[in-house]
C-alpha cells in the first residue's frame, strides 16, 4: 500500500541538483554530464573503489565585489578525475569537468565564505576535501553613512513575553539588521538584505514575571554603520507565563563546541566536546563540571567532524554503556564505552564502521527508539550518489541493535533503515513511536521528515520539494524551511511538541505534531543566542539547548565561546 506520507517525486542525478544550486548562487552553470544512477555507479565502483587524492593549492586568482575566481592543483586518481565539486561552507555551488582547474563564482559582497574543492572520479568515488580558502569580497562601494534612527518603538506584554514593534529606519544603501537591546544589552536581532529588508518586530521570550524591562532598537547597514538608538520604551511583564517558553538559564559556558548531549537517570548531564575529543560530565545546575575522558581514535576533518552524537539506552543503570558517534582518519563510526564516573576506555567496543567522512556532511546524531534499537543519522560525505545506494552507509538513517548487530527486520539486510538523505542531524520519537528526522538542505530547503522502514527521501534528486521530485516512491517532507531561516541540527520532542535548534537561522522552532503534519509553528530566540546546535529533553520535561557560534567550520579546539542553556517550557 502506498504510504500516506508519499507525494510525487522523480529521480535525477547530481548534475540537475548542481544546476539548480548554481543558478540560485548566481554562478554560471558549469556542471559536467549527469552523475550516473546509483546502480550504475555501484557497478563501476566494483572495479574502481579508490577515491582521488584531495585537490591541493586552492587559491583565489581574481576577486571583485561580485565574483571570485578559484584555481587549484589537480588531484590524482588511479583511473582519472572526472569532476571537481566546488563548495562553500558545506553547500555545493558548482561542478566542473576533471580537466578544468578553475571556476569563477558569484559571491556576496562583504560576506566571508570558506571555499573548498572535492575531486570525483567516473565511478563516483569522492576525495576528501581540499584545504579551506577563506574569501571576503570587498564592498562594491564604500559606505560610511549610518542608517536613520528607528522610530515609534512600542512594547506590549503577553504574559512573560514582550512584543516589540517599530517604524523602519532608512539608509543610503540599505538597512540589513536591527539589534534589540534590553537594559542596554543586545538580546536579539532581525536580519535581512537590500532586496528583503529585515522585519520591524521582535518577540522577547522567557522573561521573569511581573518585572519591568526597558528596550531600545538600533539599525545597521551591511558595512557595519550603526544608527543612534531609538527612544526607549518600558514595559512590565504579566504575573504568570502564558507562553510555550517560560524562561532560559545559562547553565554553563564552553570554549569548545558542545555537540551530543544526554542526561543520565541520576540527573548527570554528559556532553561531548567536538574538537577536544572528550566527554564532560556536570550536575544539572552546571556545578561539578569535569572531563571524564578522551574518546579513543577520534580525528577532526578541518570542518565538522570529531566527537558527535551521544546516547544512553534504557538499561544504562545496569549496563553503563555510553554510545558515541565519532570521526576517525578514515570514516565515521559508532562505538560504546562503559561509564562509571569516567570513561572506561579499555572497554570500548566498535559497533559500526565505514560511515563516510569528509570535511562536512558527517551526520552524527544517535537516538534509541522505543523498540530498544539504536538509530543513527549519517551524512553523504559530500558524495551525493551514496544516498541512493542502499549498500552504502552514507546519507542514511541506520538502525542497529545495542551490540551493533543488524536486526532481522531491517529492510535491506544491513544497517540501513531509510535512505536518500543529504546530511541529517536531528532524530526524535513521538508518543506513537514514530521517528522524526531533521535534514540540512543545500541552498534552498531544509526538511523535517517522518522516517519509515525502507523509505527513500529523494536526495540528490530532491532538496525538500525542489528538483526532480515526481518519483512516487520518494517520501516528501512533512515541512520545509528556507535554508537561510533554518539550517537546523538538533531535534527534540516533548509532549508531542517538536523543537528544532537552528544554526544559520539563529532560532528555535516549536511545532505541534498533529497526525502527519506540524501545526502552530512558532519561532523563539531569533537572534538571541546566535547559532543553535543541539536541543534535547531534560528529565523534568524541559529542554537543553546548546550554541555553536564560532569555530564550528574547523577542527581547532577551544576557539569558541558557547553556552549550554536550560529552557523552561510552559505547560
Amino acid at each position: 500500500m502506498r504510504s500516506s506520507l508519499r507525494q510525487p517525486r522523480r529521480l535525477a542525478g547530481l548534475a540537475l541538483l548542481t544546476s539548480v544550486c548554481t543558478v540560485l548562487a548566481g554562478a554560471p552553470v558549469t556542471a559536467g554530464p549527469p552523475a550516473a544512477p546509483a546502480g550504475a555507479t555501484s557497478a563501476r565502483a566494483a572495479a574502481d573503489t579508490r577515491p582521488p587524492t584531495p585537490p591541493t593549492n586552492l587559491r583565489s586568482t581574481r576577486l571583485t565585489c561580485q565574483s571570485v575566481t578559484l584555481a587549484w592543483s589537480a588531484a590524482r586518481d588511479d583511473v582519472g578525475v572526472a569532476y571537481y565539486d566546488v563548495y562553500h561552507d558545506g553547500q555545493l555551488v558548482t561542478s566542473v569537468a576533471g580537466r578544468t582547474l578553475t571556476a569563477t563564482l558569484t559571491v556576496a559582497q562583504g560576506v566571508t565564505w570558506g571555499w573548498y574543492v572535492n575531486a570525483r572520479d567516473a565511478a563516483g568515488n569522492v576525495s576528501q576535501a581540499s584545504a579551506t580558502l577563506s574569501v571576503t569580497p570587498p564592498f562594491c562601494q564604500s559606505d560610511t553613512q549610518p542608517p536613520t534612527t528607528p522610530t515609534n518603538l512600542a512594547a506590549t506584554a503577553n504574559g512573560t513575553d514582550v512584543i516589540l514593534t517599530w517604524t523602519a529606519a532608512t539608509d543610503n544603501v540599505a538597512v540589513t539588521r536591527y539589534d534589540i537591546l534590553r537594559g542596554g544589552v543586545t538580546v536579539g536581532s532581525v536580519t535581512g538584505t537590500a532586496g528583503n529588508p529585515p522585519a520591524t518586530s521582535f518577540t522577547d521570550t522567557g522573561l521573569a514575571a511581573d518585572t519591568e524591562y526597558r528596550y531600545t532598537v538600533v539599525a545597521r547597514d551591511a558595512q557595519g554603520n550603526t544608527s543612534t538608538a531609538s527612544s526607549a520604551v518600558t514595559v512590565r511583564t504579566g504575573s504568570t507565563c502564558t507562553s510555550a517558553v517560560c524562561g532560559t538559564t545559562v547553565v554553563t559556558t564552553e570554549r569548545d563546541l558542545p555537540w551530543g548531549l544526554v542526561q543520565l537517570p541520576d540527573g548527570t548531564v554528559l556532553y561531548g566536546r567536538r574538537d577536544l575529543f572528550d566527554v564532560v560530565a556536570m550536575n544539572p545546575d552546571g556545578s561539578n563540571k569535569r572531563s571524564i575522558g578522551t574518546v579513543p581514535n577520534v580525528a577532526g576533518t578541518n570542518g565538522e567532524g570529531g566527537v558527535l552524537g551521544l546516547a544512553v539506552s534504557s538499561s544504562f543503570t545496569t549496563d553503563r554503556w555510553l554510545y558515541i558517534y565519532h570521526t576517525t582518519t578514515t570514516d565515521n563510526r559508532i562505538v560504546r564505552i562503559r561509564y562509571d564516573g569516567t570513561l572506561q576506555t579499555g572497554t570500548v567496543q566498535v559497533l559500526l564502521t565505514g560511515i563516510p567522512r569528509n570535511k562536512y556532511h558527517n551526520g552524527g546524531r544517535l537516538r534509541f527508539g522505543p523498540d530498544g534499537m539504536l538509530y543513527a543519522a549519517t551524512g553523504d560525505g559530500q558524495s551525493p550518489d551514496r544516498a541512493q545506494d542502499v549498500n552504502d552507509l552514507g546519507g542514511k538513517v541506520l538502525r542497529i541493535r545495542p551490540d551493533g548487530t543488524v536486526p532481522s527486520d531491517n529492510p535491506f539486510g544491513n544497517a540501513v533503515w531509510s535512505y536518500g538523505h543529504r546530511n541529517p542531524q536531528g532524530l526524535a520519537f513521538d508518543s506513537r513511536g514514530r521517528l522524526f528526522e531533521q535534514e540540512f538542505g543545500n541552498n534552498v530547503m531544509d526538511e523535517t521528515n517522518i522516517i519509515v522502514r525502507g523509505g527513500n527521501y529523494g536526495w540528490p534528486a530532491c532538496e525538500g520539494t525542489t528538483g526532480s521530485c515526481a518519483n512516487p516512491n520518494f517520501i516528501a517532507p512533512i515541512r520545509t524551511y528556507p535554508v537561510a531561516e533554518a539550517s537546523c541540527s538538533g531535534l527534540a520532542i516533548v509532549r508531542d511538541v517538536l523543537y528544532l535548534g537552528c544554526l544559520r537561522g539563529n532560532r528555535m522552532y516549536r511545532a505541534v505534531i498533529s497526525g502527519n503534519t506540524l501545526t502552530d509553528v512558532q519561532q523563539y530566540f531569533v537572534g538571541t543566542y546566535s547559532r543553535l546546535r543541539t536541543v534535547e529533553p531534560t528529565l523534568d520535561g524541559n529542554l537543553w539547548l546548546t550554541t555553536s557560534t564560532g569555530g564550528d567550520k574547523d577542527s581547532i579546539p577551544n576557539n569558541s565561546n558557547e553556552r549550554i542553556l536550560k529552557v523552561t517550557l510552559g505547560r
